[in-house]
């Protein structure tokens, strides 16, 4: 429900664009679309028709990190086909213009969506704009790496040195919900959040079982080649069936999966 109602929202504040002070030029969706979705996939694919792409000044450029930083917002809520389309939509207006445009656009992508320190990274929105853009080396590598292990497919399995000194498969592990924390004692950031993961009370519980995976090549040297791990310490929560729910999240974004699923079952 807090997602339908986050997308109207949205669609709502895009469809009256022109009453906006901001200066990013929305798409106007036709009155006729009355239907929650079809505004959302209309303005979703129409999302770059005003904007002027040939327009080189510093302030169009400024107006299009503003569209870039909309539009991924967008676009985690699309599916798969909307996604996807949409993409090859912005994907095929950078190219028509080349340049100076493909410089921006591109160098926006990759802040935005790809990397550890990326602010909206969403890896399936970084997948379908690697998909659409101009396929090169690099691309090829990114779109292998963020596309392991999606939300909602069964987790890569793996064996790993659990913190009892024995080897064990996280396919094994039988939980209602496992939380895999990927870690390496030389990240900083691990060495200050792992206590905090461990003490969480919101991860207590009989249903629960987590598992901490040293990134070492000795040790788990299957860790790096199955799992995209961009930054650290990295958490995937796995359902039953050890299919993803989250990936590569914060202990908060964990912790609200939780929530989510235990209202889902209380109701």
């Amino acid at each position: 429900m807090r997602v339908l109602i986050t997308i109207l929202l949205i669609v709502a504040g895009i469809s009256g664009g022109r009453a906006q002070t901001a200066a990013f030029p929305y798409p106007d969706i036709p009155a006729t679309l009355t239907s929650n979705k079809a505004r959302f996939v209309y303005c979703l694919e129409n999302f770059w028709t005003r904007y002027q792409f040939a327009d080189t000044t510093q302030h169009n450029r400024k107006v299009a990190e503003q569209g870039i930083v909309e539009y991924i917002n967008l676009m985690q809520y699309a599916d798969s086909v909307t996604g996807a389309c949409a993409a090859s939509i912005l994907a095929d207006s950078i190219a028509q213009h080349g340049g100076e445009c493909t410089l921006l656009f591109e160098g926006l992508i990759d802040h935005y969506l790809g990397g550890a320190e990326a602010p909206l990274r969403n890896d399936l929105t970084y997948a379908h704009l690697l998909r659409a853009l101009p396929p090169s080396p690099q691309r090829t590598f990114l779109l292998r790496e963020v596309t392991k292990n999606q939300v909602g497919t069964v987790a890569a399995d793996l064996e790993f040195m659990n913190e009892d000194n024995k080897r064990q498969r996280l396919h094994d592990i039988r939980s209602q919900l496992t939380l895999v924390v990927f870690y390496d004692t030389r990240c900083e950031d691990c060495m200050e959040h792992l206590p905090a993961i461990r003490e969480s009370q919101d991860l207590r519980s009989n249903a629960f079982r987590m598992a901490t995976v040293y990134i070492d090549t000795e040790a788990n040297p299957q860790a790096m080649q199955a799992y995209y791990l961009p930054s650290l310490p990295s958490l995937y929560l796995l359902d039953p069936d050890k299919r993803v729910l989250v990936k590569g999240g914060s202990l908060q974004q964990v912790i609200d999966m939780l929530h989510l699923i235990l209202n889902e079952r209380a109701n």
